[in-house]
């Protein structure tokens, strides 16, 4: 290579002159030139150099080994080409986007079934269970479509929602009101009973009429009043008295409930434990309509008297009402046979009743 003028001949790394303090640079000669020497020989760069041949003694000894995968162009144990690895990465991606689309389908496919159900559903709710027939059993007095508006339950309604609970509350209530308002007693006698439903489309309404079985006078107010002492009928007019064939109750003191639609407090818990187990029980033998007069001023000492034929009947205290009760009606169904019209029957012990005939007058 030519040098310009001025300029300074180029150095190398073998020249003399190159290191300070050394006229040959403290150069080795096998370092000398070696940008410049002679090409190698041998083009395998793993032979031993011919600049260096002193460095063979700190070669390794396979060094110059050919054997193994390297040489014939094996992958090692452990190692994959690139483009296994990409096969890899690719299949791992297809099964991970297969997971997706069958997730996907599977979300699909659920929220198909949803719809189908909700639309199922609807399609039964407001289509087929509704109430397209309404049955009322158990009343007598008072009108089927009267107990059908106290109830609040209309056809094409849902069947479905239909509640027991709400309908017999509503029921009560509507009832009670109507009593109060259109001053109808009878209305004071419903009582409800249960609520039958029979899919799709037909409900039973039951209920019941109270009856009464009694009356009493109280601060001159004649109250007729059912088996429980809810007053069924109240009135000044004591005219009436005479043209009920009910059982007339003595000696009782109320505390409170002396009202139409309201159910009597007596002053005695005794007492109002005997009046209802007597009613109950005379209501279960089928003899209320025998009986005249209850008086009951005394619960240790109970005092029927029956209708003609009349008889006075002492049942003593309130235990074991029922055998009284049956007791009193074999002896009172023997006396008719034999003519005994009238006098005492006792059955303070109902199995061994016995009968007082009449003073002579």
């Amino acid at each position: 290579m030519q040098q310009g003028p001025g300029q300074r001949p180029g150095r190398r790394a073998g020249d003399p002159g190159n290191m300070s303090g050394s006229p040959d640079g403290g150069l080795k000669d096998w370092q000398r030139n070696t940008w410049f020497g002679p090409a190698p020989s041998n083009s395998n760069p793993f032979e031993e150099p011919e600049d260096a041949p002193e460095l063979l003694e700190q070669r390794s000894s396979n060094v110059s080994d050919k054997s193994g995968d390297f040489w014939e162009n094996k992958p090692p144990s452990g190692y994959s080409f690139s483009g296994q690895e990409e096969k890899k990465r690719t299949g791992r991606n297809a099964k991970m986007a297969g997971k997706r689309r069958e997730r996907v389908i599977s979300l699909r496919a659920a929220g198909i079934l949803l719809l189908l159900i909700v639309t199922a559903a609807l399609v039964l709710f407001f289509a087929v269970f509704r109430i397209r027939e309404i049955r009322v059993v158990g009343n007598a007095d008072i009108s089927a479509s009267d107990i059908l508006r106290f109830s609040g339950i209309r056809k094409g309604d849902s069947i479905l929602t239909l509640s027991e609970t709400e309908t017999e509350r509503r029921l009560n209530a509507s009832a009670m009101k109507a009593a109060n308002e259109q001053g109808n007693y009878n209305y004071y006698r419903l009582q409800f009973q249960y609520l039958e439903k029979e899919l799709p489309d037909k409900v039973t309404i039951a209920v019941r009429e109270r009856e009464a079985c009694c009356w009493l006078t109280w601060s001159g107010i004649m109250y007729v009043l059912d088996k429980n002492g809810m007053v069924l009928y109240e009135t000044e007019d004591l005219s009436m008295r005479n043209q009920v064939e009910l059982v007339e109750v003595k000696g009782l003191t109320i505390r409170s409930g002396a009202q139409a639609g309201q159910t009597i407090v007596l002053s005695s818990a005794s007492q109002e434990l005997l009046f209802r187990e007597l009613f109950l029980e005379m209501k279960i033998i089928g003899c209320t309509g025998m009986i005249r007069e209850a008086d009951l001023s005394s619960t240790d000492s109970v005092l029927l008297t029956t209708r003609d034929p009349a008889y006075t009947v002492s049942l003593g205290n309130g235990e074991l009402i029922h055998a009284k009760l049956r007791s009193m009606l074999l002896v009172r169904e023997k006396l008719i046979e034999m003519g005994k019209t009238s006098g005492s029957i006792n059955v303070t012990n109902p199995e061994t009743p016995f009968y007082s005939p009449s003073s002579p007058q």
